[in-house]
């Protein structure tokens, strides 16, 4: 077998008349990927380009799994399915190191906590079961489905944060000239806050000279940044998730209740376990619409709230966020990308802002990506050292790029950078995996366009 063919095959048969491909190890006669230690120089490189654009992908709440696949396959050498377990990983391990950075920061210009967990109660039950749906698609569909798919969500996301993000950077731009000629005017002596922009005309808050600061005056404490009842609900429906999971099985993990892989019991426990998340996702339904009449009877001024707070409400919007997260979670699943991808577009289409988008989106990441990992621990297809290492770079990324380009957007108080920055990943997303579509095809075409089986 040839050095070529083979660098796709996992495992692959080798000797000293056919040798392993490049990042392989010949053990035992069979060719196995090697440990990242000690790096290469090619795989320094992947490592570094890694960190880099997954700190940019977690930032902007995308995941980075788009491009994090590419980059395993066509510079780490890995075989497809080992590729997207490790980014599994890797999603996993981005998602706590933003949420580390983001679980303390609240909503500009709202007392609100930045990572909206209204509507992240809404979307994880549904994404949970349409991922499911979609997974079932991945496994028999061929390959070159799920990548062009994979592809087209790329080219979407990248439409509409690039027009969002040139609406912007005009808007900010408008209110600096606005600021520049009342300060030159006098009328003012600070800095205006910015206000998030909504694509129609734009309050403007100003602090007049002549009006006397009220010192003693008191302001309307803001929802805590940890609400503990909404924490206690994601964990009761992780805990539902993964009991169904240990009571399902899989092909190489033997069920707790002796439950045939692929029989008739095995896809009873499967569907309930999506009926079950259609459930709880009504359940929740009713206690957002609950929470949201509480809030605006306890409402004590419009002015302290953003435009695109105003914008967006998630009472009016509880229905339509429930759909899109189920059809968001079958695509998720079928192409095997995070939800973030195809949410947070979507998000800022509805009115949410740009931060609040990107936080809740890799919210949304960290619960369904800690899913994904669990569930391929449980059937044995998980390096540990190869987890450890490429969540390292994640997490890494997650914490300094993200941070640094948090520090820039602040100094600056342009928000429309972190949607410019979400254009350039998803630009680069698309290149590579179009770029991995064309060299699959020339390589091992039949491997690309053959039908897979639904239990295999």
């Amino acid at each position: 077998m040839s050095q070529l063919s083979s660098v796709f095959l996992e495992a692959s048969y080798c000797d000293l008349s056919n040798p392993c491909p490049v990042l392989y190890e010949c053990i035992q006669s069979m060719c196995t990927h090697k440990s990242p230690f000690p790096p290469t120089v090619r795989e320094v490189f992947g490592s570094l380009l890694l960190v880099l654009l997954l700190g940019m992908c977690n930032v902007g709440g995308m995941g980075g799994s788009f491009i994090a696949s590419p980059i395993l396959m066509m510079i780490f050498n890995f075989d497809t399915i080992p590729a997207i377990r490790i980014t599994y990983c890797m999603s996993l391990s981005g998602a706590i190191g933003v949420f580390i950075t983001n679980c303390r920061n609240r909503a500009p210009n709202s007392r609100k906590p930045l990572i909206d967990y209204d509507t992240a109660l809404l979307c994880i039950p549904v994404m949970v079961a349409g991922a499911s749906i979609g997974t079932i698609a991945n496994s028999f569909l061929p390959p070159i489905a799920c990548l062009s798919v994979l592809v087209l969500l790329c080219l979407i996301a990248l439409v509409k944060c690039w027009k969002k993000a040139i609406t912007q950077y005009r808007q900010e731009n408008y209110q600096r000239s606005i600021q520049k000629v009342l300060f030159l005017l006098g009328i003012i002596t600070n800095t205006l806050r910015r206000i998030t922009p909504t694509g129609e005309d734009t309050k403007i808050e100003v602090k007049i000279k002549e009006v006397p600061l009220i010192e003693n005056e008191s302001k309307p404490r803001g929802p805590p940044l940890f609400p503990f009842r909404r924490y206690l609900q994601f964990l009761l429906l992780l805990l539902i998730v993964i009991i169904f999971l240990i009571l399902r099985g899989s092909k190489s993990f033997r069920s707790v209740i002796q439950v045939k892989y692929c029989g008739g019991f095995y896809w009873m426990i499967y569907a309930f376990t999506i009926v079950s998340c259609f459930i709880f996702s009504f359940f929740a339904q009713c206690l957002v619409r609950k929470k949201a009449k509480g809030d605006s009877a306890t409402t004590v001024s419009s002015e302290s709230s953003s435009a695109a707070e105003k914008l967006f409400d998630v009472k009016k919007c509880a229905f339509r966020l429930s759909v899109v997260a189920f059809v968001s979670g079958v695509v998720a699943g079928f192409a095997g990308v995070g939800g973030g991808t195809i949410l947070n577009p979507l998000f800022l289409d509805m009115g949410m802002s740009g931060p609040v988008a990107a936080a809740t989106s890799s919210f949304l990441v960290l619960f369904t990506s800690f899913i994904s990992v669990f569930q391929t621990a449980l059937s044995g297809g998980l390096s540990l050292v190869s987890a450890l290492y490429f969540g390292a770079l994640s997490f890494l990324g997650a914490l300094v790029i993200a941070t640094v380009l948090k520090c820039i957007v602040k100094k600056c108080k342009r928000n429309s950078l972190i949607l410019f920055v979400l254009c350039f990943v998803t630009c680069m997303g698309a290149v590579a995996v179009s770029t991995y579509i064309i060299y699959r095809m020339i390589t091992n075409k039949s491997a690309m366009v053959g039908l897979g089986k639904l239990c295999q």
